[in-house]
């Protein structure tokens, strides 16, 4: 039974803990003398590495001679990865807080301008209603100046203009 398959590294711990794990296996490999040889252990690590990894991981297999490469440097190699991605995450975070604060005072400027808008048109609703209640006021006036006009001059209209 092949200790290294079927495991997953890197997937929370980190490579520190996965290094650790990893060197634990081949040392006990090496102490039953399983005959591993140290050319096979970065193929086997990169292997075992999360899914989440598969892009770098075949970067490395293409750019480099794993037969070549000490497990020591593959670890490094994917440690300054994991700082790229966690930056690059963390301004992508960055850029979505500004963009949602963004919105958030558009939003608002939005939300002033309607009320702006909607106290601008009650007001004129309120001219409108003074202008009319004036109008009507005045219209009553006169028809009540006119009535009693006309009593005076004794010329009685048989109407009854008051409502």
């Amino acid at each position: 039974m092949d200790l290294l398959e079927g495991k997953q590294w890197a997937s929370v711990g980190g490579f520190d803990n996965a290094q650790i794990e990893f060197n634990t296996i081949i040392t006990s490999l090496k102490a039953l003398d399983e005959g591993f040889s140290s050319k096979n252990y970065v193929r086997k690590f990169l292997r075992a590495l999360h899914p989440k990894w598969r892009a770098k991981v075949t970067a490395i297999e293409e750019s480099k001679d794993l037969t070549s490469l000490s497990l020591d440097e593959l670890i490094g190699n994917l440690k300054v990865y994991e700082v790229i991605i966690k930056n690059d995450s963390e301004m992508v975070k960055d850029e979505e807080d500004l963009q949602d604060n963004h919105e958030t005072k558009e939003s608002h400027f939005k939300e002033v301008e309607v009320t702006k808008m909607v106290k601008v048109k009650e007001n004129a609703l309120d001219v409108e209603i003074q202008i009319i209640s004036s109008e009507n006021v005045q219209s009553r006036q006169e028809a009540i100046i006119k009535k009693l006009s006309l009593e005076e001059h004794g010329c009685d209209s048989g109407k009854d203009e008051e409502e």
